[in-house]
Order: C-alpha cells, then sequence, then structure tokens
C-alpha cells in the first residue's frame, strides 16, 4: 500500500475516532458538569471544546508522519514544530479557562463587574511568558543568557516605562482594594463623573452621562478623592428643596406631603420603596417656610429621573390640595414719591 495513502488513513481514523469520542463523551462531560455545584468543571468544558479539534489535528498528525518515509532528521524537526505549536495552543487554552474563572471569582467573590481587562492581561502575560521559555527549551536555545537579557532590558524598561509601570501598579490597588469597581458611578473632585466602564493595565475609562467615554491614567485617579455613589450600597438618598406659604398649618402640609411621598415612591420603578420618605423644615425663608424632601433613587445614574418625576407630579399634588408656592415679591418706591401713596 502506498505510504501516502496509509498515513492518510491513520490520520482520517484518528480524526473520525476523536469526532465519535467528542459526540458521545462530551455531552455526558456537559450533562455531569451542570450537575454540580462547582463552576470551574463548566468553564473547562467550555475551554476545552473549542480547542478539542485542533488537537486532534496535531495527535494525528504525529502519528500519521511515522507512516511516511521521511528522513529522522526532517521528522524531528516537523514534530517540533507541531509540539511548539501544542504549547502555544495550550498557553491559549489555559489563559482563557484561568481568565474565565478569574472574571467569575471577580464578580462572585469580591463583587466586581465581570469586565476588569487588568487581571485578564497579568494572566496573559504570565502563562505565555511560560510557554516562550518552553518553546526556547524545546528549540535547544539556552535560556540562562535569554533570562539574564532579559532582566537587564526589563530594568532599562521599567526606567523609560516609569509613568506605564506607575499606572500599572495603581491600576492593580485600585482593583484589589476594591476601592473602584466596574459598574460604579464615582465622582472625582474636579467635578468629572461618570460610571466605571473597565479598568485596564494602563487606564480606566468612564462613562459619562452623556455617554462620553472619559480616559484617566491609574496614578492619577488614585491620587484623586474620589466619591463612589455605589458605595457601601447603590442606594443615594436625593433632597429636594421646597418652599411653602406661611399661612399654612406645617403639621397638616406634613401630613400631605408624606402620604403623597409614601404613594409615589411604591409606585415609582426608580425609587426605594425600603426608604420611608421623610420631610425636614430647614428654616424660616423670606417667602415662607423652606423644608428638604428626602426620598432614595434605587441606582444614582437615575437621580435626575426620578428628580424630575417628582417634581412634576408634586406640583399637580400641591396645586389640587391648595398649597401655595410663594415666589419673592418685591415693592420698589420711586425717589420723591410718597410711602403712603
Amino acid at each position: 500500500m502506498n505510504f501516502f495513502i496509509l498515513s492518510l488513513l491513520v490520520f482520517s481514523c484518528i480524526f473520525l475516532s476523536a469526532y465519535l469520542f467528542k459526540k458521545i463523551f462530551f455531552r455526558y462531560l456537559i450533562f455531569i458538569s451542570q450537575k454540580t455545584k462547582w463552576a470551574w468543571d463548566d468553564f473547562l468544558v467550555n475551554s476545552l471544546g473549542k480547542i478539542y479539534y485542533f488537537w486532534v489535528f496535531l495527535l494525528a498528525s504525529h502519528i500519521s508522519l511515522y507512516f511516511l518515509p521521511i528522513d529522522g532528521k526532517y521528522l524531528q524537526l516537523i514534530n517540533k514544530i507541531l509540539l511548539i505549536l501544542f504549547i502555544i495552543s495550550f498557553c491559549l487554552f489555559l489563559s482563557r479557562l484561568l481568565v474565565s474563572l478569574l472574571e467569575f471569582y471577580i464578580h462572585q467573590k469580591m463583587e466586581l463587574a465581570p469586565k476588569v481587562t487588568l487581571f485578564e492581561i497579568i494572566v496573559k502575560v504570565v502563562i505565555f511568558f511560560i510557554g516562550l521559555i518552553l518553546i526556547l527549551n524545546i528549540l535547544n536555545i539556552n535560556i540562562l543568557p535569554f533570562i539574564t537579557t532579559l532582566g537587564i532590558a526589563g530594568l532599562a524598561i521599567g526606567l523609560a516605562l516609569k509613568d506605564t509601570l506607575e499606572n500599572f501598579f495603581a491600576g492593580l490597588h485600585l482593583v484589589i482594594a476594591k476601592q473602584i469597581r466596574p459598574g460604579d458611578f464615582i465622582r472625582l473632585e474636579n467635578g468629572l463623573e461618570g460610571v466605571v466602564e473597565d479598568i485596564t493595565w494602563r487606564t480606566t475609562i468612564l462613562r459619562q452621562l452623556q455617554n462620553n467615554f472619559v480616559i484617566i491614567p491609574n496614578s492619577k485617579l488614585a491620587q484623586n478623592i474620589i466619591l463612589n455613589y455605589h458605595q457601601p450600597e447603590s442606594n443615594q438618598t436625593l433632597i429636594v428643596p421646597l418652599t411653602i406659604s406661611y399661612r399654612h398649618d406645617l403639621k397638616d402640609v406634613e401630613n400631605l406631603l408624606l402620604d403623597f411621598l409614601n404613594k409615589f415612591v411604591r409606585e415609582h420603578p426608580l425609587a426605594n420603596n425600603e426608604f420611608t420618605p421623610a420631610i425636614r423644615y430647614t428654616g424660616f425663608g423670606d417667602s415662607g417656610i423652606n423644608l428638604n424632601i428626602l426620598v432614595q433613587v434605587k441606582e444614582p445614574t437615575d437621580r435626575f429621573k426620578l428628580i424630575h418625576d417628582l417634581i412634576r407630579e408634586l406640583y399637580s399634588y400641591l396645586k389640587a390640595h391648595d398649597i401655595e408656592i410663594p415666589y419673592p415679591i418685591r415693592r420698589v418706591y420711586l425717589e420723591g414719591q410718597s410711602l403712603n401713596k
């Protein structure tokens, strides 16, 4: 039988066997992984399914090569290439698996949003660096001079990229300390505010309410005074000022307003109905009694919408109950004109 036909048959048999194995065994693995309480087996099966056929291709190629009349020197070279491809693919598989597990852990245990690019970069750099060392070893390249050169180059790069490394470690500190998290709505000391979209190895990305991106170096953010509206909880107390006329009885006004507010927070989807609305009188104004209305919004980004709806409905309610909202009145007397006129 022709060597090439025999090699092709071996390759095809291995591939067909692997295909049938996946069809039968992988279904069982998926079924078992869905029944367990652990998450790692789900990620393992999912990651393995993406790289499975490539590994089968490498294995089938390696075995079928021995049925071909190839010189030993070239056979060894081809096998080295196949092994290098396997190492690269394994690094890719392992990085995907670890990133998925890390994102799950960050989301479940550290209560962070899944998207944290900084951790993903660290995992990939470490895994592919180890893979590079293994590949150099396969190619019979002495890794000791390489590591020494890498150390010297790392020192030079570290000095040259001082700001970049400062941003990297500042971002790492922000994530580990959980001072800010992707998904948090924050306000900086200069008045800039927005939702944290992502924390990368160099910058933090904020999405403003106007839907614009603001890119902030991590080192600058770490040195800022930050107001985090999502910590310790996302519920935010809103203070809406109001003035009522002196002619009203304050107890009656308070009861009317509380009746309205209790109904409003129960029915409005953005209001936190677990928070009891409150009225607090704050002083005697020029035109009436000043007071503050206190309600809570579930998400800080919805505060403008909630205040808008509250003012609109409250105005109609006060008007229907004949509660006067006073406005300043000024009397102007012209010089030389009698005050009694």
